[in-house]
């Protein structure tokens, strides 16, 4: 039976569309009845063509982005990290029980933690002589506004001599600071429970390498992170960084982190500081110091500040902060 022959447009009527590719062959075949006519065939099937491949991409491009959000949002709810518990480092107040007197200012460049100062300070019988009051701020050194130290806002610093040199390159009359009493020089060692460090990538693969989050930290971060660099491992172990030194030791014996830059000092077995021995990256680093306010040279501050600092290192329980040296005597 002959079948009946179907109109243009008649497939489009019925919902479906004129094939387009079967139109653009027959203009390859030259059975098109002009050029132009060809040229927008070719044209529209080229439109078609371009538009499906962009809605795939998209769609692709949807999926992952979906799929990898999904991924992340199971890794965290799988992995729940406690926050470490964190030092205050505001600004602590305690009164010396003097009924009248100003307020002795104290910075704590250094955040020595196991001497308890602004207790130990406001204890002191000679500094309730001058004081009524003592506020002592602790701070990493990339925390401090060196305009602070161009104020003049404390009697007392304790802090790296770089810090103060620093302050003193960048004000030009220099800072009204005179060095009172400094501990002894120091060094810089790696230190792990698991036996001496070493700088191998063999060693330290694998290990995770606990750090004081200070750049300005020479012993804590820029030696260590140098060794690692001069020895082309800085990529190697894991770093982790803590705020303090008493979560960075805490976390080497709770085995959080496998090896830490430790000082390189002569405990004694009464130290609260006992470590083993470790690979020594530097010998000589110069230690943390006190500075007294220029206006408080040479009269019954100074004396008395000086006498307490003398009760601060009986009490300390590292070795290291029980020894300091006077290098400026209070002659009233």
């Amino acid at each position: 039976e002959k079948a009946s022959p179907v109109r243009p447009g008649a497939l489009a009527h019925r919902g479906l569309p004129l094939d387009n590719d079967l139109r653009v062959r027959q203009c390859i075949e030259h059975r098109a009845s002009s050029i132009e006519p060809c040229q927008e065939r070719v044209i529209i099937s080229l439109r078609r063509t371009f538009s499906h491949v962009r809605y795939y991409c998209l769609l692709y491009v949807a999926a992952t982005l979906a799929v990898g959000l999904l991924a992340g949002l199971l890794a965290a709810r799988a992995y729940q990290f406690a926050p470490l518990a964190e030092r205050d480092y505001g600004t602590q107040t305690c009164a010396t029980g003097a009924t009248t007197g100003p307020t002795l200012h104290i910075l704590d460049a250094v955040y020595v933690e196991d001497m308890n100062l602004s207790q130990a300070w406001c204890q002191s019988r000679l500094v309730a002589r001058h004081y009524s009051e003592v506020a002592l701020r602790s701070t990493h050194r990339d925390h401090l506004d060196l305009r602070e130290l161009f104020d003049a806002r404390y009697q007392l610093i304790l802090a790296k001599p770089e810090l103060l040199q620093a302050g003193a390159q960048s004000i030009r009359r220099g800072v009204d600071y005179v060095t009172l009493a400094r501990y002894p020089d120091y060094g810089a060692q790696l230190v792990s429970l698991a036996g001496t460090p070493e700088l191998s990538a063999r060693w330290l693969r694998g290990k995770r390498l606990g750090l004081i989050d200070d750049p300005n930290s020479v012993s804590a971060f820029q030696i260590p992170m140098a060794a690692l660099k001069n020895s082309g491992l800085d990529e190697v172990p894991e770093v982790v960084y803590f705020r303090t030194y008493r979560q960075l030791y805490r976390a080497l014996f709770d085995g959080r982190v496998d090896v830490i830059p430790a000082l390189l000092s002569e405990e004694g077995p009464g130290s609260a500081l006992q470590l083993p021995p470790g690979l020594v990256l530097e010998e000589t680093i110069p230690g943390p110091a006190w500075y007294l306010h220029r206006e408080l040279l040479n009269t019954s501050v100074h004396c008395d500040l000086l006498a307490t600092l003398g009760q601060l290192a009986d009490k300390a329980r590292v070795d290291f902060f029980r020894h300091f040296q006077v290098t400026r005597a209070c002659d009233p």
